[in-house]
Order: C-alpha cells, then structure tokens, then sequence
C-alpha cells in the first residue's frame, strides 16, 4: 500500500474524490482513508502544517503502518531562477532544511556545520539535507516526463520578501519552498521508507502580493500529478 499525504485537507480534497471502497479509520485523533485509487491501494492521511506537526503525525502513522512508499504533495513557492509558474507540477530530487543554523552579520552557518558537541549512541547526529529515493524519482520521472525536478528547501519562515527568496535560493540551489518536506524525509529516513514529494506552484517566493498566490491552483497541480502517477504506477 501506498501512504499519500499532504498537510493539510485543501491539499487532498481533489484526491478524495478519486478513493474507490473508501473506509475511514484513525490514527491517534487523525482521521485516516483508506481504498483505492487508480490501480494501487492507498492510504490517505493530513500531517498538519509545518515541521514538527509533519514529523509528529507522520511517526503516528509509520508506527502503526508499513507503506511501500510515501507520496507527498502539497503547494509550494518558485524560486526566482527556478524556471517554474503558477501551476506548475515539480518533483524533489533532494530536501534541504534552509533556517535550521546561525544567522550572523556576515553569512548563515547550517546547523550541521557548528561544532556541537554529538553523541550518535544517544541522539541521531544533524543531518540538514536529504537525498530523496532516486528509484521512486525515476519511476515518477518517466510518467511525468516535462515536469522539472530539482533541490527543495524546507523553512520555518517563508521567504516573503526579495531578499531573503534570493538568499535563501543561493544558499540551497533549490527550486521550491515549502515547510514540510525535509521533516518528512527525516522520518521517512528514520523508517527506511522511501518518499517521492511533488508540489504544485501556488506562488513565486519573495512576495506577499496576492494576485500572485493561487493555492488552490497549486494544491490541484499537485494532486493532478498524484492522480496521473496512480494510474501508470504498475506500468514503470
């Protein structure tokens, strides 16, 4: 079975309505659905919101399931050198927690640079980025053969004004923003199971203009692609 998941239900809602012998089960206090779409059983689930509610739901539910994959999808902001639109469906080949280190006047120091003090027998030692599954990426890649793939960067701020987009771009060479991803791929990692993220493009990062945000445009290209993936999945 595969585990698709999203942070939040406007990211699923398209999804939903594709799950054939649908059953409804929880997870804790999370609502899990469970049936079919396209040939593939699946597993529907919400991890909530940001870093920590992701890896928080998303260990609920490897601890009480052994999904052959996860799929992630969601919304995501482009990057200024990205190449990417409104609309546009992307696919992660790595992600990158960006704001997790020292910020000083001269440069951002990653976490993982800092020497801190690790104990591997007691703690998993810092890891900032994560190499997605290339199998899954592969076999996504063939079905979606024009979707553009590339680094994704993983943020507790989103980067909302010029600046800190080209910083932020600069420091990762990714192509999409998001606040899930990397937190995801941690646990993913911590699991051994493989993870496949795509995202649809709701906004260009480094603005906060409205007339250039269209979540549910994004959430939809997303989920559009997850819909296509489903439905050659066995054939790759």
């Amino acid at each position: 079975m595969l585990l698709i998941l999203a942070a939040s239900p406007l990211e699923t809602g398209l999804l939903r309505k594709h799950v054939r012998d649908a059953h409804t089960f929880y997870c804790a206090t999370n609502p899990i659905v469970r049936g079919k779409i396209g040939g593939e059983d699946i597993l529907l689930a919400h991890g909530g919101i940001g870093q920590v509610n992701m890896a928080i739901h998303l260990t609920r539910l490897l601890n009480a399931h052994t999904p052959v994959a996860v799929f992630l999808c969601g919304c995501g902001g482009s990057y200024p050198d990205s190449n990417l639109h409104l609309g546009d469906l992307t696919l992660a080949e790595s992600e990158f927690f960006a704001d997790l280190g020292v910020a000083t006047e001269e440069k951002f120091i990653p976490l993982e640079q800092l020497d801190l003090p690790q104990d591997p027998q007691l703690s998993p030692v810092i890891q900032q980025s994560f190499t997605l599954n290339p199998e899954l990426l592969n076999r996504a890649q063939k079905i979606l053969p024009d979707v553009i793939s590339g680094p994704f960067v993983t943020v507790n701020c989103c980067s909302s004004h010029p600046g800190l987009s080209i910083e932020l771009q600069q420091r990762s060479s990714g192509i999409c923003e998001n606040m899930e991803g990397a937190a995801a791929a941690q646990v993913c990692a911590e699991f051994a199971v493989p993870l496949l993220e795509l995202r649809g493009i709701s906004n260009p990062t480094g603005t906060r203009d409205s007339q250039q945000w269209d979540v549910v445009r994004g959430a939809e290209a997303a989920q559009t692609g997850i819909l296509k993936l489903l439905d050659h999945w066995s054939e790759t």
